[in-house]
This record gives structure tokens, C-alpha cells and sequence, in this order.
């Protein structure tokens, strides 16, 4: 993989992506079993610096974290980019249920929306959803750019 040291791309997005993975870890977990994956256009990723290079940033900014054991993945297919991170490292006992009920809470969720939505036919977004998490993704990256 390229190095992207001194890359203000890099850097920028490293800022922008602290924070939105800090806030993907569940609540009362210490900071373990976070994860955040992100699906752009292909030519809003390249404008961005290209799946390489956002992929390098999410791993920067994970480690940042203290993400030591981490998994980033990604690629670009003909109509979407996808990059993202999971913290894989060994959930202490102590965070283990705040863990599990934050993926089974995430679980409940998306079928309550699946089903409203079937019931009324009325679209929602899924919260978490790749839909949703690119949308904040933007804008966190448009008031870094712009602050």
C-alpha cells in the first residue's frame, strides 16, 4: 500500500473519521467493538483521494483509538466504493455484555424499521445504515473542510 505521510488528504479525513468511530463503539464498551464502514460513489471517493487512501486513514484513525488489533477492507465496483474498519481485538469481560446488547439493540432496530416499512410502504432509513452513515460522513467532512 502507498504511504500517504504528509498527504493533507489524509490527515483531513483522519480528523473527520476520529470522531464518527469513536461514537460506532457501544455505549458503557470502553471503547471496544467499534466499527464503521463507508459507502461513497466511486468518483466521490476518488475526489476524496481513492479507496487506498481512505482506507489508510480509517486504520490511522483507528489506531488512534487504540484499535491495536484492527481489520480495514475496501474496493471500488462500478457503481460504489466501499472502505471500512472493525476493531477485532479481544473484548474484556467486563465491556462483553454492553457489547452484545449494543449489536442486539442495532439487530431489533433494523427489523422495526424493515417492518414499519413494509406495513406502510413509507421508506426509512435504518439507523447505522450505510445510507445513514454516509450521509453523516458528509457532513462531518464538510465542516471540517469548511472549519
Amino acid at each position: 500500500m502507498p504511504s500517504f505521510v504528509g498527504d493533507p488528504r489524509h490527515e483531513r479525513l483522519v480528523a473527520v473519521l476520529v470522531p464518527l468511530l469513536r461514537r460506532s463503539c457501544p455505549p458503557g464498551a470502553g471503547g471496544y467493538g467499534g466499527s464503521y464502514e463507508l459507502r461513497l460513489g466511486v468518483d466521490e471517493a476518488e475526489e476524496l483521494g481513492g479507496v487506498a487512501l481512505i482506507r489508510s486513514a480509517m486504520r490511522k484513525a483507528g489506531r488512534s483509538l487504540g484499535w491495536t488489533r484492527l481489520q480495514t477492507f475496501g474496493g471500488s465496483f462500478p457503481q460504489v466504493a466501499v472502505a471500512g474498519v472493525v476493531d477485532r481485538r479481544e473484548v474484556p469481560a467486563e465491556f462483553a455484555a454492553a457489547v452484545e446488547e449494543y449489536e442486539l439493540q442495532r439487530g431489533r432496530a433494523a427489523a422495526e424499521v424493515i417492518g414499519r416499512t413494509w406495513q406502510d410502504g413509507k421508506p426509512r432509513a435504518v439507523p447505522g445504515s450505510v445510507f445513514v452513515v454516509a450521509q453523516e460522513f458528509r457532513a462531518a467532512y464538510a465542516e471540517g473542510v469548511a472549519g
